[in-house]
């Protein structure tokens, strides 16, 4: 008898076993890229450490990529499924790329503006170097939109805009002198404060549209994976939920605070309070339209094909749209609520 009650246990464990790993194996593979190293990528940082992907039958894999352009070859290439990425998407479209927008999780520029010492006014940046991630990246495309609601263009100005990384490279390059100003945000920016730089302008008091940290994938992947696309929201949705909540606040700080090598508490909390109190996240990511015509704008100056893209065919809100009506995001803020 005994011998039979173990065989029964072994084949019961036996049988789990093979359930699970029939459950991981239905599971579809979904490499999802950032580019962007900040505060606002927190909840996708938070979907995958909370196990949310997963919780939607998504098995993920979230890379950090150095820059726009090489996560978006990815995308084209079929490499990188989900793109967490930024408006700057908008020139391989207009190169005939098969891209479409369905979320954005941040519509406004939000960074601050900061310069060393003896840079008083805006006009005291002519001339001077300026540090960005990336050309044509979403980075880049807020210091030109800041830059110009400060009454500034960098080729009438001659403001030298360099290619120097992300932002712990920029405050390393503007603390050894190599630029005069950079754009930062959150834990980033009160460091650099607290070594004595400047504060010329907050951007996120300018309520200056644009579309950064967006979620864009292939049309053709959206047209025959349409539910893996949505789980892959969903999971992103209450990402941002468990964000929002002052409950998750442990848990958030340990997952930013691990992505972005900060080791210090308090300056990881007041990252955390500026991105929640400044606008940083929308509760619901709906692209941004007014967003998109801005950066248009700006861009089709230089690569004129942009400027004949209709934006209604590249953004997508319909995933949204029917998370919205049926109460899915209503329902993630009220078990992460916010108060």
């Amino acid at each position: 008898m005994a011998k039979i009650l173990a065989t029964l246990v072994c084949l019961g464990f036996s049988l789990i076993s093979c359930t699970d790993l029939r459950a991981a194996a239905a599971r579809p593979k979904v490499v999802i890229a950032h580019a962007a190293m900040n505060f606002r990528v927190t909840p996708l940082w938070v979907a995958q450490d909370q196990g949310f992907f997963a919780k939607y039958g998504i098995d993920s894999e979230v890379i950090y990529m150095r820059g726009g352009p090489t996560l978006l070859s990815g995308m084209l290439s079929g490499d990188i499924q989900i793109g967490w990425t930024a408006s700057g998407i908008i020139a391989p479209i207009a190169e005939g790329a098969d891209l479409v927008i369905v979320a954005g999780f941040n519509n406004r520029v939000t960074d601050d503006l900061i310069v060393r010492p003896g840079i008083k006014r805006p006009e005291d940046l002519r001339g001077k170097r300026f540090g960005v991630q990336s050309i044509g990246g979403g980075g880049w495309m807020g210091v030109m939109l800041g830059l110009e609601s400060l009454g500034l263009e960098p080729r009438r100005d001659d403001i030298r805009i360099l290619v120097i990384g992300d932002s712990t490279v920029r405050g390393q390059a503007l603390e050894g002198g190599s630029i005069d100003a950079t754009s930062l945000d959150g834990a980033f920016s009160r460091k650099a404060k607290a070594k004595g730089f400047v504060t010329l302008a907050d951007f996120s008091q300018a309520n200056i549209p644009i579309m950064n940290h967006l979620m864009a994938v292939k049309k053709s992947y959206l047209q025959r994976q349409p539910e893996i696309v949505e789980n892959v929201l969903r999971a992103l949705i209450e990402g941002l939920a468990f964000t929002w909540s002052p409950k998750s606040k442990s848990a958030v700080l340990k997952s930013v605070m691990r992505r972005l090598r900060i080791t210090e508490m308090g300056l990881a909390e007041e990252g955390y309070q500026e991105l929640l109190t400044r606008g940083g996240l929308e509760k619901k990511p709906y692209p941004s339209l007014e967003g998109m015509r801005n950066v248009q704008r700006l861009m089709q100056s230089s690569t004129p094909r942009i400027g004949e893209i209709k934006l209604e065919e590249i953004i997508d809100r319909s995933i949204m749209r029917k998370l919205d009506d049926s109460g899915f995001i209503d329902r993630m803020y009220s078990i992460y609520p916010a108060k």
